[in-house]
């Protein structure tokens, strides 16, 4: 780029030799207007004040901003990537999705957790007799005391299966006058297994939405990037935006300080008598306007920093939003050396939105293996396994006479002794009559698979367009930037030799000051097609999926921060 202090030197303003109208037939022709008011400024004052006028010269936009005080901060262009990714909002959104998936793959393996419940009470009853045997002979009524406690594990297998073990023990007292223990110990242990052997073994619902889920997170991993991806493409547009804002402020500064150069000099050739008063209008007015592009540019830079403020806060109230950003790089022109074949196999093979179709597929690829395991028969196996244990207060029907054989503390050990058991093994079979559900899920999971196949392939093309115009569009870029330089330079050149011939008395003071206005435009031309190519690098990159790794962005979740 050009440097301001060639740009300065360049122009030394000349002498004007010819007058271009005589300051009496300028009030003659004033005079013809009917000019009524008597505060109106005659021509000859208003020459007069702009003949004695001094024009005070426009600051560099730094000292500008801190002339007014507000403090600066400098921000390099990694800088502002860096603020980008630690504060943007959807970068903490897309946190939030992630986080909200793991929860849910949490919350489904639950399933998998082992209960275990107790149960403790007593219970008393008096019922009638129909029977001598319930009570004893002349007993009108059977009465009961009874003391239990349960408890009992049950788990969820992997597999598809479960299990139970269960243990119980009691303590009975009645009125039975048959009964041989009374009071009464009781203990049982039961275990149960059953497992599918055919549907449902392993391919669960509950395995189904774990695969499902985790695939989910894969999705959350890709669309992470993307939105960090995208996140570097705004902070860099927006920063070379800010770089072009003031890099033009700087650049219609020092077009009015020509202009400014050029109406001191004809302040003096009027003083001297060599010009018009007119040619003081005529140059100030150019000042003017002059300046107009100034305040524009300045509103370009404030409208710059508020679109980088916002993506480099999260928070309306941070002390970013109370400074002035000062971008410490410029635009490097980087040369893009790669083929055009290349830069699509590379965005094939790292988009995001083509592996996110990939991980699609592979869910329904997992919908469908469980929905034809659904269609097969039901073949279960279950086993049970029990031991049971009774003691007490013993009485010999024969005899009458009481032994003592066991307490309530030998209720809940006689048990695992197993001396009475008893197991029993079964297959249950369940065969579904037409199946349609299961049919109807499949054939929906097939229709996904083809459909997610064709956007794959649209999708393949839609990048492959996309590369294809950013690469035809950074080509178009160089060329214009190419062309911006060309005419920045002819600009110069054209200048250079107008300035000769105005001092040689071969032009005017208007042709000088339209090739100064010519020369400032064709500057802020070149830096706009700079800026313009710098961008055109960027969305190849972002074409290609290679911002990321390109801007030396190392990804890590959680780590966005508020600031102060």
């Amino acid at each position: 780029m050009m440097s301001r202090t060639n740009f300065r030197s360049s122009i030394i303003a000349a002498a004007f030799l010819l007058g271009m109208t005589s300051l009496n037939g300028l009030l003659a022709r004033q005079g013809q207007q009917s000019v009524q008011s008597s505060q109106e400024q005659s021509p000859l004052a208003l020459s007069k004040q702009l003949q004695e006028e001094e024009i005070e010269s426009p600051l560099p936009y730094r000292e500008k901003v801190e002339k007014e005080g507000a403090p600066l901060l400098e921000l390099s262009l990694n800088d502002a990537i860096r603020l980008a990714l630690t504060n943007n909002l959807d970068i903490a959104i897309q946190d939030f999705s992630e986080e909200l998936t793991q929860k849910i793959i949490t919350s489904t393996k639950g399933f998998y957790d082992p209960a275990l419940s107790f149960s403790v009470g007593i219970s008393d009853s008096t019922s009638p007799t129909t029977s001598t045997l319930e009570a004893g002979e002349a007993q009108a009524a059977r009465t009961d005391e009874t003391f239990s406690y349960n408890t009992q594990l049950e788990q969820n297998l992997p597999s598809g299966g479960s299990f139970s073990v269960a243990f119980s023990s009691f303590r009975n007292k009645n009125n039975n006058f048959f009964a041989t223990l009374n009071p009464t110990f009781g203990g049982d242990f039961q275990f149960n297994f059953r497992q599918p052997l055919w549907r449902g073994f392993r391919q669960t619902q509950t395995e189904r939405f774990i695969k499902l889920s985790n695939l989910d997170l894969e999705i959350d991993d890709l669309q992470f990037e993307a939105t960090v991806a995208g996140v570097i493409q705004r902070a860099q547009n927006q920063y070379w935006e800010l770089v072009f804002a003031i890099e033009n402020y700087e650049t219609r500064r020092q077009g009015m300080l020509l202009a400014i150069v050029q109406h001191s000099n004809n302040q003096k050739r009027v003083n001297i008598g060599v010009s018009a008063p007119i040619e003081i209008t005529s140059s100030r007015a150019e000042v003017a306007g002059r300046e107009q592009d100034m305040i524009s540019s300045e509103v370009q830079i404030i409208n710059a920093q508020n679109g980088l403020k916002r993506l480099l806060s999260s928070n309306p109230d941070a002390s970013i939003w109370s400074m002035t950003l000062i971008p410490t790089d410029l635009p490097q022109t980087p040369d893009v050396q790669a083929k055009l074949d290349e830069l699509i196999t590379t965005a094939i093979e790292r988009r995001p939105e083509l592996k996110q179709i990939q991980v699609q597929l592979e869910q329904n690829a997992v919908d469908q293996t469980f929905y034809r395991k659904e269609m097969k028969p039901n073949i279960d196996l279950r086993v049970q396994y029990s031991s049971s244990a009774r003691t007490g207060l013993f009485t010999d029907p024969d005899t009458m006479v009481q032994q003592d054989r066991g307490n309530f503390a030998d209720a809940f050990t006689d048990p695992f002794r197993f001396d009475f058991t008893s197991w029993s093994v079964f297959a249950d079979i369940r065969i579904p009559l037409g199946n349609r559900t299961n049919r109807a899920n499949l054939a929906q999971a097939a229709i996904n698979e083809r459909r997610n196949m064709s956007r794959m392939r649209d999708q393949q093309q839609a990048i492959i367009v996309e590369v294809r115009n950013a690469y035809e569009g950074l080509k178009t870029q160089a060329k214009a930037l190419e062309a911006a330089r060309l005419a920045m330079r002819l600009s110069e050149e054209q200048l250079r030799g107008e300035n000769k011939r105005f001092s040689a008395g071969l032009s005017t003071n208007f042709q000088v000051l339209r090739f100064q206005r010519d020369l400032t435009n064709a500057q802020a031309g070149e830096l706009r097609a700079l800026i313009n190519y710098e961008q055109a690098v960027t969305a190849l990159r972002m074409a290609t999926y290679t911002i990321i790794s390109d801007s030396d962005i190392l990804l890590a979740k959680g780590q966005q921060g508020d600031e102060d």
